[in-house]
């Protein structure tokens, strides 16, 4: 994968001290005001393909997973919560035979989006999510066609770009290719962007953690200087192709990227959740559901913090120890305790809890001495 950026300068005039009293202000303004705004949803376990790396190491559905009443209930309560944004995904969510009618209920509220991996994805049953309100698509393509073919199946690479493919046909507002990144497409990221681009959808990507089916390729996991090198092309595919294009996590970067510094740190600046820098978003903005309705803190899948079967999310978002905890980065540890970005980075809290079973260690993948 081609380097294509160099380093980029911090904001002029600001010292580190100034830099973490700045922004400590206004990331307390943000937790004052923070809502459930984003949710993944977990509709089931099961899939149809069987990936190397599967954080769910999913197959088969798992017992007393929701009914379709069961789901629409929960709709409506974390619309009722502010839930703005929602991702279904699995396992494999185009499995369950109500997907529609949950995303037409879905979309009364909130944009709708679903994670799949395009194998069921034809023109007709695009069409249909269309006209229920799905306002985007993501189709998972780990790879150029080999190592997808590898880690997903013979044939998977051809199902999931005719994926990609009819949804630009059907009129899905967004059509976006995702990509894990691990050792083993990690010199093919910048021909996967080619490809996206070629198709006409937008890129994005996730790093491999050693999760679920993953946890026996530990050696999959990107080094510091890869980490550090992936997010730095990506921030110069962004300035070829356009920042809405290229999506990715770009928490660490923060700390090089001179644009994005001048808006998070900026005193003068009024706060906003959705211009402010926040970093890692679990506890703040983000949260997730799995396939029996039970919350869990962000993207740390793990750790379940209520169940919307009985209880309101409003009450979770608010009462919840976990969350609160996340929310306070005066108890980060490590050297991310100690950096100034960490009110707008924070580390990724699912990497230092997956290696380290410490919910406030730092994260191991930071390349920042």
């Amino acid at each position: 994968m081609p380097l294509l950026l160099e380093n980029s300068q911090t904001v002029p005039d600001l010292s580190p001290q100034n830099i973490l009293d700045t922004t400590r202000e206004k990331f307390k303004k943000v937790v004052q005001e923070s809502k459930p705004l984003f949710a993944w949803f977990s509709l089931t376990e099961e899939c149809d393909l069987r990936c190397k790396y599967c954080f769910a190491d999913s197959s088969k559905p798992v017992e007393s997973e929701l009914s379709t009443a069961e789901a629409l209930h929960i709709i409506d309560n974390i619309a009722e919560a502010g839930t703005q944004a929602i991702v279904f995904g699995g396992g494999e969510p185009t499995l369950r035979k109500d997907l529609s009618e949950i995303v037409q209920h879905s979309s009364r509220y909130m944009s709708v989006a679903i994670n799949t991996n395009g194998q069921a994805l034809d023109r007709y049953y695009i069409e249909r999510l269309a006209q229920a309100g799905l306002s985007q698509i993501k189709i998972s393509v780990d790879g150029l066609q080999d190592t997808h073919d590898w880690n997903r199946g013979k044939g998977s690479f051809e199902k999931a770009i005719e994926g990609l493919k009819a949804g630009k046909v059907a009129g899905i507002p967004r059509v976006i290719m995702i990509a894990t990144v691990s050792q083993r497409n990690y010199k093919e990221v910048s021909g996967m962007v080619k490809l996206a681009m070629e198709l006409g959808v937008d890129f994005s990507v996730v790093e491999f953690l050693p999760l679920g089916r993953g946890m026996q390729e530990k050696g999959w996991g990107l080094t510091q200087d890869q980490t550090r090198d992936l997010q730095r092309y990506l921030m110069e595919a962004r300035r070829l192709y356009g920042a809405k294009r290229i999506i990715f996590e770009n928490r660490y970067i923060i700390t090089e990227d001179e644009h994005a510094q001048k808006i998070c740190i900026d005193p003068n600046k009024p706060v906003d959740v959705f211009d402010f820098c926040v970093g890692c978003p679990n506890g703040i903005y983000q949260y997730c559901i799995n396939a029996t309705g039970k919350v869990t803190a962000g993207d740390i899948t793990t750790l379940e913090i209520g169940d919307l079967r009985k209880e309101k999310l409003g009450t979770i978002w608010r009462d919840s120890d976990v969350l609160n905890l996340l929310r306070d980065r005066e108890k980060l540890k490590g050297k991310c305790g100690d950096c100034e970005y960490k009110y707008i980075c924070g580390g990724c809290r699912r990497r230092a809890y997956t290696y380290t079973g410490d919910l406030m260690a730092e994260d191991p993948g930071c390349w920042r001495k």
